[in-house]
Formats: structure tokens, sequence, C-alpha cells
């Protein structure tokens, strides 16, 4: 295919990758069986506990920033705070009902009616800054029957996936709704790294363990004892390339681009020593470059400044270029430094072309229909 040219910009930022959540959404377990999420609506404890999960327990600490937030609108306004105002914005909603982590305070139904309800409330302003994508979970009873509701009345404007929750991509209850995705154009973020806090909390079933076994020739039986260690398996990008196969036009983000320890391996391990093709970073990058409508985000991996020039390297790559999208994964950047700091580092490092080209040229051509 060859590279498109570069169409006349408006300047606009769009923001591919963010949540706007609050704690209110959290399953009661999410932090541990030990420190129930409805404690942490006390404001004296969640500042104590911020102090904590910023030295000792980083992964929670996004999650405990958004207890000082009265609501979704709350953390949406802070920001929008931190970009010009134009900006657009694609919250992802996140479906933990089937999490196996207790019950949170609004379920997955009640969270999808508020940001309905915001997305209202900035329309009725004439602002067209927020952009919601609904979380689909194959094990939710008539999924696509809630997705239509939400794509075709509600106007959010893709789906969201989130397999280390207990499900692989390719399962064969999301047929359905990728057709209809495939069909109409509607973009799919999905979580792509290995680890993090969220994950589902059961032990991992007998069929979910010969899947991967068949699957991963590097599966370790060690994996099985813990959800924690076994949601890579879910995780992975090796899954998309099943559905791909059944649905080869389907826009797909492959989220955080595999996250920044994949990043780190790719700079400091030789393929030799890891074998060639099991690093996230680089599978993902062949699949961009292999797939016209595979993209990548690059939310939360390039905190860390020591891989900018990872970011300028896939940025000067035909065809991969075109895929890689600008998105920062508020709020749970928040526990690393702030949210301005993050978009003005990344700008700073790379030209102005590169940086349109991730914030609004792809962001178009993977939102809206070609």
């Amino acid at each position: 295919m060859p590279e498109s040219k570069q169409p006349n910009l408006e300047y606009l930022i769009h923001n591919i990758h963010c949540h706007v959540f609050t704690i209110q959404y959290l399953p009661k377990k999410f932090i541990g069986w030990y420190f129930p999420t409805t404690l942490v609506k006390k404001k004296w404890i969640a500042k104590l506990l911020m102090r904590l999960a910023r030295r000792f327990a980083p992964r929670i600490a996004g999650f405990i920033y958004s207890a000082f937030k009265k609501d979704q609108k709350d953390i949406f306004n802070e920001l929008r705070g931190y970009y010009p105002k134009e900006t657009k914005f694609c919250p992802l909603t996140v479906d933990f009902d089937y999490m196996h982590a207790g019950k949170a305070q609004y379920n997955f139904l009640k969270q999808l009616e508020d940001v309905a309800d915001l997305k209202r409330y900035y329309e009725n302003k004439g602002l067209d800054v927020f952009l919601p994508f609904i979380c689909v979970d194959p094990r939710r009873e008539d999924i696509l029957a809630l997705v239509k509701r939400y794509i075709e009345k509600e106007g959010f404007s893709g789906i969201k996936l989130y397999p280390a929750l207990g499900f692989f991509p390719d399962d064969y209850r999301l047929d359905e709704v990728y057709a209809y995705a495939e069909a109409n154009h509607i973009p799919i973020t999905t979580h792509c790294i290995p680890k993090n806090k969220n994950h589902f909390r059961h032990r991992p079933t007998k069929e979910m363990i010969a899947k991967a076994k068949e699957r991963f020739s590097f599966y370790n039986d060690k994996d099985s004892r813990s959800s924690y260690d076994f949601a890579k398996y879910l995780n992975h990008p090796k899954n998309y390339e099943y559905v791909l196969k059944k649905f080869p036009k389907l826009k797909i983000n492959l989220a955080h681009f595999g996250g920044n320890e994949e990043w780190d391996k790719y700079l400091d391990v030789s393929d030799e020593n890891f074998e060639k093709d099991r690093n996230w970073y680089s599978l993902i990058r062949k699949m961009m470059i292999k797939y016209d409508h595979v993209y990548a985000d690059i939310s939360f991996t390039v905190y860390d400044p020591r891989l900018y020039p990872v970011l300028r390297n896939v940025l000067k790559t035909p065809k991969a270029k075109e895929r890689v999208l600008f998105g920062s994964d508020f709020y749970m950047l928040q526990k690393d430094y702030s949210e301005r700091r993050f978009g003005m580092d990344v700008r700073g490092y790379i030209d102005d072309d590169e940086f349109w080209l991730m914030a609004e040229t792809n962001p178009k051509r993977f939102l809206f229909n070609e």
C-alpha cells in the first residue's frame, strides 16, 4: 500500500487513550482483600495510601488518585485543563463486573449511563471533545445489543477490550461484535501489555490453561498459579492474529504498544537471547506493517524519556509510522508525573510533522471512516 499523503491539518490533538471513571466504579477488592476500596473514599486514608502507593505500590496509585474526585466530570475537566480547549479525548470505559474482585458501588451499566450523560453534557455546550468507547466482555449476555445501543443511540465512538480481566480476544462470543465493528468501521482499542493491576482474580481455568499451552511455546506451568502472571497470555499480541484471520479489515489499536518493559528489552536484549519474535514491541510493529488497520498507542509506555529514541525510530518506519497514536492513559500517569509534562516532553523530543502524524492524522484515520 503506498504511503498516504499528509492531509491538511486542523492542528487538533486527539488523546486516543484516557480514563475518567472514579473509585466508585472499582470492585471492592480491587486493591486487595486486605484493603477494600470503600475505605479509600475517606480522604485522609486516600492521602495516606497515595503516599504509600507512590513509593511501594505504584500500580495502584493512579486508581487512588481517582478517589479524590467527585465524579467523572471532575476527572475529565482536569484532563482537559492540560490541553488546548478543542482537544478531543477518547475515555475508555472498563467492565469490572466479571473480574471476581467483589462488587463495586456502581456497576458497569451505571458507568455507561453516567458516561453517556457526560457526553450529552458536553454536546449541549457545543463541545465535540468527548468520544467514549464502550468496553466489551464476552461473558456479558446480549453484548452486541448493548454495543449497538451505545454506538448507534448514545453516539459512542468505539469499542474497548480488556482481555486481562479473564478472556482470550478470539473468544467466539466476540465474533458478532467484531463482525459489526468491521462492517461499520468502528475502531477497537485493546489492552496490550504483559502485566498490571487490572487482571482477573480467580485461578486460571483448565480451558484457559489448555489454550495458552497450545498457543504459546514459551508457556510456563508456574504461571497458572497466579492470575497476575497468567494475564500476559490473554493480553499477548499474537492472539489478534487469530482475530484478524476472520476479520482482516478490523481496526484495532494494540494499546500501550506492548509496554515500557518490552521496549526496554528490545533495546537491551539480543533477539537470540529472548528468541526472535518474542518481544512485544517488535511483534506489534510488524503487525502494524503487515495489516493496514492495526494501530498502537503510546499511552503510559513512553513516560520514561529513555524510550523516546524507540518512539522516534518507529515514527520513521514506513507504514508503521502511519499507525502510531497519541494517548496518555490519564489518570494512570498521575503516579509518575503530570499529564501536561507527559505531553510536552513527548512533543519536545520529536519534530512537528511526527507529532501531528501521531496526534491528528493517524487518530482521524483510526476513529473515522476513510
